[in-house]
């Protein structure tokens, strides 16, 4: 969360019937609170949620009419400032029948005292806002100019704990919100649970974009989790959605015991959240040693698999192991149609995961030339329980027992046309491994026509297949090279994948088109559709500045929509006027058309909106301006203005002028058509990234609004490096770190088949990491080897 756009958020409601509520706080002190009886006194595990600042309006029915179960208000920021929107949507979260939460925006950093003095103001600005008392109340806690978060872990969790304790005095239940990495880097959070478990709400995103449903591959690693925030964009509200991992309860114990605490406070060992008050490590074996049968050996995973806390499918997540991970065990278990394998970990704790499910190998069991590991772990003959509650994954597990079958045998490589799954059976009930975006080059083995579809069989590790769909009805779903599946038109099937999105939707799009050839450069985030229509679907968001080739164009209403060829006589289509107004540039061959009718506005393209800043003021000066992390880049010279994109790390951004407003001095980037864009160049006099000629220099302003800080670029300890000019192509999704450890922050996420050029390599531990050369004598790492597995292809 930030404080003008709260961003990540914390917290959970309570409340019980109006009886006196006794609370036993931190300090032996007990205190009596009147309770107010809240919409909603229950929330279900996994149920979704959001939370909402200022400027998300007062009328949250939309979000309930989507599914939210539960609604985190911002209350307060500092000691100065209130959400004036704060007591409007605690009432329109009651109303809509979801609990109600708060949190406050954190300046303390590692700051007790004034910890203390912020936990006061925020308990003052709940009660204001008619938050009732025994909700739950949050610290947000995030890296900015005004929350130091280089106090230290130690004095960063006493000050954090020192407002938990405030706002637990106060008759709230005291919650901590926080990025996933922040909380490792910069918290020592075992301090922060031991006196308050099941208290922690953890941003952890697996994309910017719309999410509207968690993505659990990307859980964060870490124990006491509460709360999840998986996405900044719920459902295209533009508001950040999450989920509870634990139930959430309003109700409290018997109001007569005294000496009983009811919230999360860890004074008798439990928590009043429906949970155990330690969900992540086990401290002692006495539970998890029965029934076990030692034997030592090592399991290398064939997919991504948890490893948990305990041996089971509801155990808390520690880590998700990559494929090809290898694991030590010492002792495996068969229970109900699983076989668990259990790992020794530091401190004598262990972690568990699925060998076996229903007797089939989810990875490779190694044995070793030794007495006890003579054999791997048996499967319980005898009929197991039944256990509903299947592991998300692995996900390479064939399900389908004949999927070899009539198979006709054929090398070959497929590229496909959109993005397609790719399966663990040829089936479209089939478990998705992956969604393999336009253009990726599969290699398959044999192929088999199902009904309508045409299945190719991709080989994979350990004896493992993958398959796709290649043709539907007849019609190739990409570009076949050397050894095509060469199948007959197949009988109808009514089952129709989910994809690929690039099929065309619209049966007449293609009359009454203008032929011209031309090259369109766009000039903001714009989508390509199945059909020249904005309720076609999307094949992709096209960054600024991609360069489209297009061979025909057409006005429907306010839009000129442009046809782009694609492969096997598809088209893709993006708007290229709006009422006469180019989304770009148009380099040879302009789509020329008069002004078309008014329409309905597309709900996408923010970087048309005229910017709200009034271009006077502004000092001219010509330069360039290298970004230092990722920053954002808006429609206006204000926080409140929409944004036009996300520039990554080392984005290259030429200004015409700069102007200080507040704390910030913004920088001026003409765009086309005599529009701008905006971005924040300094904070405070500090420089968001690098000036070449002409920077823009400003005196240290008055503060205020706050702007999510771009991740600073770590030192790289560059020694023991191994120097070697290569290329590295991604076989996967592969972080770009700051640095070459695992804890680094990430500077993105590189998507398959990324051509990355580095210039040395290193190896720690079981990781080979590759060193990239970027601007400004920088670097990015990633891993290029897990286990001597390469993640890719090298050159």
């Amino acid at each position: 969360m930030r404080s003008t756009n709260k961003r990540f958020i914390s917290a959970l409601a309570c409340a019980s019937a109006m009886t006196a509520l006794a609370i036993a706080d931190p300090m032996g002190v007990t205190k009596t609170h009147q309770v107010v009886q809240a919409a909603t006194d229950n929330v279900p595990a996994r149920s979704a949620g959001v939370d909402v600042a200022s400027w998300q309006g007062t009328n949250l029915t939309q979000q309930a009419k989507s599914g939210a179960k539960f609604t985190v208000v911002k209350v307060s920021e500092s000691t100065n400032y209130q959400n004036p929107h704060a007591q409007g949507q605690i009432n329109s979260a009651e109303q809509n029948n979801m609990m109600p939460m708060g949190y406050h925006y954190a300046h303390f950093g590692a700051d007790s005292n004034r910890a203390v003095q912020e936990g006061n103001y925020a308990v003052s600005s709940a009660q204001q806002a008619g938050l009732p008392q025994g909700s739950y109340l949050a610290a947000d806690w995030e890296q900015d100019a005004h929350n130091n978060t280089n106090g230290g872990r130690e004095a960063s969790a006493n000050a954090i704990t020192s407002f938990m304790d405030t706002v637990h005095n106060g008759g709230y239940n005291p919650m901590l919100y926080s990025s996933e990495w922040l909380l490792k880097a910069k918290v020592d959070t075992n301090k922060v649970t031991q006196k308050y478990p099941n208290s922690l709400w953890v941003a952890a995103y697996k994309t910017m974009g719309r999410q509207d449903q968690p993505d659990y591959n990307y859980f964060p690693s870490m124990s006491n989790v509460a709360i999840w925030q998986y996405t900044p964009n719920w459902r295209g509200q533009n508001v950040d959605g999450n989920v509870n991992v634990l139930p959430l309860s309003n109700k409290s114990n018997n109001a007569n015991q005294a000496n009983t605490n009811t919230l999360n406070v860890n004074t008798n060992g439990q928590s009043s959240s429906q949970a155990p008050a330690n969900p992540v490590v086990n401290t002692s074996n006495k539970v998890v040693d029965t029934n076990w049968v030692k034997q030592e050996g090592t399991f290398t995973t064939g997919g991504a698999i948890n490893l948990r806390t305990g041996a089971s499918t509801n155990s808390s997540i520690i880590a998700q192991l990559p494929a090809n991970s290898e694991v030590k065990y010492d002792a495996y278990s068969t229970k109900g149609n699983y076989t668990w394998l259990r790992q020794p970990r530091a401190n004598n704790q262990y972690g568990y995961l699925v060998g076996r499910a229903n007797g089939q190998d989810w990875g490779t069991f190694k044995i070793a030339p030794v007495a006890n590991h003579v054999t791997k772990p048996t499967t319980n003959t005898a009929k197991p329980a039944q256990n509903v509650n299947k592991p998300s994954q692995p996900v390479h597990v064939n399900t389908n027992n004949n999927v070899n079958n009539n198979w006709t045998k054929q090398n070959g490589v497929f590229i496909t046309g959109g993005a397609i799954n790719l399966r663990t059976g040829a089936s479209t009930n089939s478990k998705v491994i992956a969604l393999l975006p336009t253009n990726t080059e599969i290699k398959y083995d044999a192929y088999r026509t199902t009904g309508q579809y045409t299945w190719l069989r991709q080989p994979r590790a350990n004896g493992q297949y993958g398959y796709l769909v290649g043709r539907d009805n007849g019609r190739a779903w990409g570009t076949f090279k050397a050894g095509s599946a060469a199948a007959s038109k197949p009988a109808q099937n009514t089952n129709k994948p989910s994809q690929p999105v690039h099929t065309n939707t619209n049966n007449n799009v293609n009359s009454n088109w203008t032929k011209q050839n031309g090259v369109f450069i766009t000039g903001g985030a714009i989508n390509l559709r199945t059909g020249a229509n904005t309720n076609s679907e999307v094949i992709a968001l096209l960054p600024t500045n991609t360069e489209i080739k297009y061979d025909a164009y057409r006005t429907t209403g306010q839009y000129t929509w442009l046809r782009q060829p694609r492969a096997n006589g598809q088209y893709g289509y993006l708007v290229g006027r709006n009422n006469g107004n180019a989304w770009g540039t148009f380099k040879a061959g302009s789509a020329v058309s008069t002004k078309p009718a008014t329409n309905n506005k597309p709900a996408q393209n923010t970087h048309n909106n005229k910017p709200a800043t009034n271009n006077s003021n502004w000092t001219k000066q010509n330069g360039v301006f290298i970004t230092g992390g990722a920053i954002n880049l808006r429609t206006g010279a204000s926080t409140n203005s929409k944004v036009i994109a996300l520039l990554p790390t080392n984005t290259e951004i030429k200004y015409d002028a700069y102007r200080t407003t507040g704390q910030y001095t913004w920088l001026r980037q003409p765009r086309a058509n005599g529009q701008y864009g905006y971005l924040v160049g300094r904070n405070n006099g500090n420089a968001w990234g690098t000036f070449k000629v002409g920077s823009a220099k400003a005196t240290t302003p008055v503060v205020h609004q706050n702007v999510q800080k771009p991740v600073a670029t770590t030192t790289n300890n560059n020694a023991t490096w191994t120097k070697q000019n290569g290329t590295f192509i991604t076989g996967g999704a592969i972080n770009l770190r700051t640095g070459a450890s695992t804890n680094s922050p990430i500077i993105e996420t590189l998507p398959i088949n990324t051509v990355i050029k580095y210039d040395a390599y290193y190896r720690a531990g079981k990781y080979v990491w590759l060193r990239q050369p970027r601007a400004n004598g920088q670097y990015g790492y990633l891993v290029g080897r897990l286990n001597n597995q390469a993640w890719g292809t090298y050159r």
